[in-house]
């Protein structure tokens, strides 16, 4: 049986050292038999153990920055044609973050553009209100007024 503390295996030492989790974990369960929770957390309880504080490598082509930091321009230009996923799935490739992270940068992101395009300030609500709102309003007030005429005036 497999103890958090005995040595892993070098191809899932290389794995974790490549950032390959999901590798890793499938090739220790391979390896030894274990469950997918159970080599999840001597995964990592490796990585929390050998981790190095290290400053992130910035990638190149990070020009606009955002309140969450800089973001490639690629993000960008996958937002600006429309594919959201690509520019999770990009940020999440140059910034080496997780799924949800990614995906809320991402989202923040639309909304301060959204914002910005609008010329609205952070938090600012839009004060436009359609012609189709003030039509309901006039109908419903002169339907008020004709019930309201033709029952009891």
């Amino acid at each position: 049986m497999f103890k958090t503390g005995d040595p892993l295996p070098p191809a899932v030492l290389a794995a974790v050292a490549q950032g390959r989790t999901m590798d890793a974990v499938k090739q220790l369960r391979e390896a030894h038999g274990l469950g997918l929770k159970e080599a999840k957390d001597i995964i990592d309880a490796h990585g929390h153990a050998h981790a190095q504080p290290t400053a992130p490598a910035r990638p190149t082509g990070f020009t606009a920055s955002t309140a969450m930091g800089s973001v490639p321009d690629t993000v960008l230009q996958a937002l600006a044609q429309g594919h959201k996923i690509e520019a999770v799935r990009l940020l999440r490739e140059h910034a080496g973050i997780g799924l949800k992270e990614a995906k809320d940068r991402v989202d923040a992101l639309v909304v301060s553009r959204q914002r910005h395009a609008d010329g609205l300030a952070p938090g600012e609500m839009s004060r436009k209100t359609g012609a189709l709102t003030w039509v309901a309003v006039a109908a419903i007030a002169a339907l008020s007024i004709y019930a309201y005429l033709r029952t009891g005036a």
